[in-house]
């Protein structure tokens, strides 16, 4: 069993796992809220002559004893008698709500009884309690009854007879009548009412936060369960090595996983990215050709891996090398550069499109790059997004401003551009610049994704120069792919 890739799939879902704990629990929550609230409350009879141990009974024996009258206590006959003490029930509806259990720890039978109202389950516990023990007693004196009119019939046939046997036979059917007689006179059952049911104060259900609770923990198991589905059905790239394969192309570098607040500066890169980033620079500089100019296209096959902090912080990574550099958000569509910088939308990248299209682009670069940073390095913005992008950028406007690229002083013009799947705007760019570098985040990347990727590079043939790896959690490596 792959315990890494699916603890890996686990931690990349972590959205889709609230996204589905949160609202059911929040569901279970709001519904035993809205329930109508149950109270119980609970009536104690008290077995008094099971463990007495005069009578020799056997653990067995007793708890015998207590299982019979357990069930006893909720049958339709003591519920039908019950019923006459409670004008409102009937014997359905206490059969409904009322239970019974043995205590384990003490000779002790608990009868419990819901209703909507605290002293509605408090009358009804009681009142089958009593009617079951007073049934009970009733029961028993006939049976005493009988048995003592039974001694008295052997009394009297013992009358007139004489010798030893016959006035001991009289002494011991006399001492039973004494005996039943005594027993009689008293309570005439090993039952009573030991405790009777109090109208309880808080409710028995709904209980909204022992719920809430469970349905959280239902919660979590039930996202598992898909997430570790959803890995299974549709497996996500392993690692570095299996992208490097697929890919057929080397790892430039990778760019450790660092957690940091939300609209942070590409300045505050900490050290082992900023060595990550270094290394990059270092890499495409031996994989570029010796010019005084390199156009390199930063894109990735999906959104959301990355490519535009790549592009940000290469970027300031060649300036602060003394290089100067070029950023272009080309990415029209969602531009994101422009925020990390902190520069104007507008005017950006499309208005001088517009401008070379009708024949005004001259003085572009003085118009639309914002400065940033040292002074070499500079932004031009995605400028407003226009109704089809793929259509400004495939006409003879692009040619142009690659020709005024070509002629200004910069060492390195980076364009940050969008996802090569699924669009058509990194496919025109891709083949107007010097080589196009990929962003990926494995844990993005399915096999069947970067086979397409592969093969629309193919398709472009263009100069792919290797790949930068997003997100990596172990030590940084360099891989060759074969």
């Amino acid at each position: 069993m792959e315990t890494g890739r699916y603890l890996d799939a686990l931690r990349r879902s972590k959205l889709l796992i609230l996204l589905i704990v949160l609202p059911l629990t929040a569901a279970v929550l709001i519904v035993s809220l809205m329930l109508p609230k149950t109270y119980r409350a609970t009536s104690k009879v008290v077995v008094e002559g099971v463990s007495d141990p005069l009578q020799n009974r056997d653990v067995e024996s007793v708890e015998r004893r207590l299982a019979t009258i357990d069930a006893l206590m909720t049958t339709r006959e003591t519920l039908r008698r019950a019923a006459r003490r409670l004008p409102d029930e009937t014997v359905a509806s206490l059969d409904e709500s009322v239970s019974s259990s043995v205590d384990p720890a003490a000779n002790i039978i608990n009868i419990s009884a819901t209703h909507e109202t605290p002293r509605g389950a408090a009358r009804i516990a009681n009142a089958v309690a009593t009617t079951f023990v007073n049934t009970e007693r009733r029961a028993e004196r006939r049976r005493l009854n009988r048995a003592l009119a039974t001694l008295n019939q052997d009394l009297a046939a013992l009358e007139g007879r004489r010798g030893e046997q016959a006035a001991a036979e009289r002494a011991d059917i006399r001492a039973q009548i004494r005996d039943l007689n005594l027993r009689v006179a008293g309570t005439g059952s090993e039952l009573a009412v030991a405790e009777a049911a109090q109208p309880p104060t808080q409710a028995y259900s709904p209980r909204p936060l022992r719920n809430a609770a469970f349905g959280f923990f239902a919660a979590i198991f039930i996202a598992t369960l898909i997430v570790l589905a959803r890995a299974q059905l549709k497996p996500r790239v392993s690692g570095t090595r299996e992208l490097t394969r697929l890919l057929e192309l080397p790892v430039l570098a990778e760019v450790p996983h660092v957690r940091r607040p939300m609209g942070h500066r590409p300045q505050a890169l900490s050290a082992v990215e900023y060595e990550a980033y270094q290394t990059l620079a270092a890499s495409l500089r031996r994989r570029l050709p010796a010019t005084s100019q390199r156009t390199i296209l930063v894109t990735s096959a999906l959104r959301g891996e990355g490519k535009t902090e790549v592009t940000a912080a290469l970027g300031l990574v060649l300036s602060q090398a003394m290089h100067r550099t070029w950023l272009v958000s080309a990415d029209m569509r969602r531009p994101k550069l422009h925020e990390l910088f902190d520069v104007e939308q507008t005017p950006g990248l499309s208005e001088v499109l517009v401008g070379a299209r009708n024949g005004g682009s001259r003085g572009i670069f003085q118009l639309s790059a914002a400065r940033t940073g040292s002074g070499s390095l500079h932004v031009l913005a995605s400028g407003q997004t226009p109704p089809d992008p793929a259509k400004l950028l495939a006409s003879d406007a692009l040619d142009d401003f690659f020709e005024e690229v070509n002629e200004s002083e910069y060492d390195y013009v980076l364009l940050d551009g969008p996802p090569l799947l699924g669009l058509v705007d990194s496919q025109v760019l891709a083949q107007r610049v010097d080589g196009v570098l990929i962003v990926c985040r494995p844990d993005r990347q399915t096999p069947e994704t970067v086979l397409a990727l592969r093969e629309q590079l193919a398709r472009l043939e263009v100069n792919p120069l290797g790949v930068v790896i997003v997100g990596a959690r172990g030590p940084t490596h360099t891989y060759l792919p074969g």
